[in-house]
């Protein structure tokens, strides 16, 4: 059977606001790893990045009438909701008999709406692999009845639609076939984060799938329950992206890839073991036990570590439900700087139970962790999160499109009782202004200068965020006047 998987095309602009310059739009693994699984079976499959190689709706379309697959796969997002709304109304009115299935995070959390208000024929919940798979081979027998497939939303001949129970989840990873890369498009097309790779070509590794924590302001499609691949599948894999691929960077995109820190010690052993020579970015929990996971890495390649800090405030972190404290934070990130890794943090300001005095507590809280890359984002309620659910509890949250809830917006939908629109925009002004302005932060970034392509770097970066800052003031001054 003939599959083709698009990635549908997002202006960046639009996902990333004033950071646009600053943005990244990384390979569509998940595409990747559906593929590989599909052509195990004898399916022909082939994707398409339209963010990578800026392919419009029209273009689509246009490919596909030329040469109709017997499905199309379309990832979902819910910032790029409506253009998986106009791309599939286009397939359909191109091609009336195609199949259309949907997957990705907002059909796994909107089934049944997004059967209503598209013309998409299924859904698949959660992970892909092994529900796709049957979905394909129910098409090739002529299948009318799909109701015996776990995992997926569908619409009946008739016009019905249903959902499935779900599916469960795959519990040996090891037993999946590694992603499909080469249909992808070159690696070195991929638009990088300015400061956040050191070589390329650049991949995202996924080493383990699920997050055991609760946090209300956070989507897990892979569920509670977390698996992960093997130390040996996983160096094996990163051998495999560096001989077959030519890869020299990778991103581990895991929700907790310090989880298991026996685990990490054993992979970095590995790697040294295999001569893998890779830099990579990984990501670590604030409840990290032993701090010398951070040194291992740091041995084996990983430059910078990135940790989910979102607050400064103890009650709000007790009210997003993190599950740790400023302590155990503020302990891992001494961990990483002092093995020598570079420290990204992540901050929300908007939370629920935010106040003015707690947001300025956040700011303060970020400049004593000594990051070199801390991001201050609005709190934006995803479909999926619990906070989705009951956000109206906690302020005023604007559920008037999907397209709203970006990653970086100038337009937060999402506000505390307390507090404004126009507090938070000047907050998370005051916060980026503050950390990257600050004579510690500019010396850290001076001194961790290691190449010339690093000072090039830094400064593309310093014009492209000063650019930002000073459309957001005219954008501002233009919207008070």
């Amino acid at each position: 059977m003939k599959v083709l998987l698009l990635n549908p095309p997002i202006c960046i602009q639009d996902v990333y606001g004033r950071f646009a310059q600053l943005a990244s739009f990384q390979p569509p693994t998940g595409l990747a790893h559906l593929a590989g699984y599909l052509l195990q079976y004898g399916h022909e499959v082939e994707i398409i990045d339209a963010n990578c190689l800026s392919i419009t709706i029209e273009d689509i379309v246009k490919e596909i009438k030329k040469y109709p697959p017997d499905l199309v796969g379309l990832y979902t997002i819910s910032y790029n909701y409506p253009v998986i709304e106009k791309l599939s109304k286009s397939i359909r009115e191109a091609v009336p008999m195609l199949k259309m299935v949907a997957g990705g995070p907002h059909a796994t959390f909107m089934p049944e709406q997004t059967l209503h208000e598209t013309p998409i024929d299924f859904c698949v919940m959660g992970e892909g692999e092994e529900t796709l798979h049957e979905l394909v081979e129910h098409l090739e027998v002529g299948a009318k009845d799909f109701s015996d497939i776990p995992g997926m939303a569908y619409r009946t001949f008739e016009g019905e639609i249903k959902k499935n129970g779900e599916r469960v989840r795959v519990k040996e990873l090891d037993d999946l076939p590694y992603p499909a890369i080469h249909l992808l498009p070159p690696l070195h097309k991929y638009k990088l984060y300015l400061l956040h790779h050191k070589r390329t070509p650049y991949f995202s590794v996924a080493s383990s799938r699920g997050c055991p924590y609760k946090c209300v302001f956070c989507e897990t499609p892979s569920g509670k329950i977390v698996r992960a691949h093997s130390a040996e599948y996983t160096a094996d894999y990163l051998q495999f992206l560096e001989k077959k691929h030519g890869v020299k960077e990778i991103h581990f995109v895991d929700d907790t890839f310090t989880l298991n820190e026996k685990r990490i010690f054993k992979l970095t052993e590995l790697m040294h073991q295999k001569n893998i020579d890779l830099s990579w970015y990984g990501t670590a929990h604030a409840n990290v036990k032993n701090m010398d996971v951070f040194k291992a890495m740091k041995s084996a390649g990983c430059w910078i570590a990135a940790v989910g800090i979102e607050s400064g405030s103890q009650k709000v972190i007790d009210m997003l439900d993190k599950g740790t404290t400023k302590e155990r934070m503020k302990a891992t990130c001494e961990g990483v700087l002092a093995a020598g890794l570079k420290l990204k943090t992540f901050f929300v300001l908007g939370n629920p139970g935010d106040t003015v005095d707690t947001i300025d507590e956040t700011i303060e809280f970020a400049k004593s962790l000594k990051g070199h890359f801390p991001v201050f984002s609005l709190m934006t309620p995803y479909p999926g999160a619990p906070l989705y659910e009951n956000a109206e509890k906690y302020g005023i949250f604007d559920r008037s499109g999907f397209d709203k809830l970006k990653i970086a917006t100038d337009d937060p939908v999402f506000i505390p009782f307390g507090l404004t629109k126009e507090i938070l925009i000047k907050k998370q002004k005051q916060a980026f202004r503050d950390l990257y302005f600050n004579p510690a932060m500019i010396f850290r970034h001076l001194v961790g200068l290691s190449s010339p392509m690093d000072a090039i770097k830094l400064t593309k970066a310093f014009k492209a965020y000063l650019a930002a800052q000073f459309t957001f003031m005219n954008v501002q001054a233009k919207s008070s006047s």
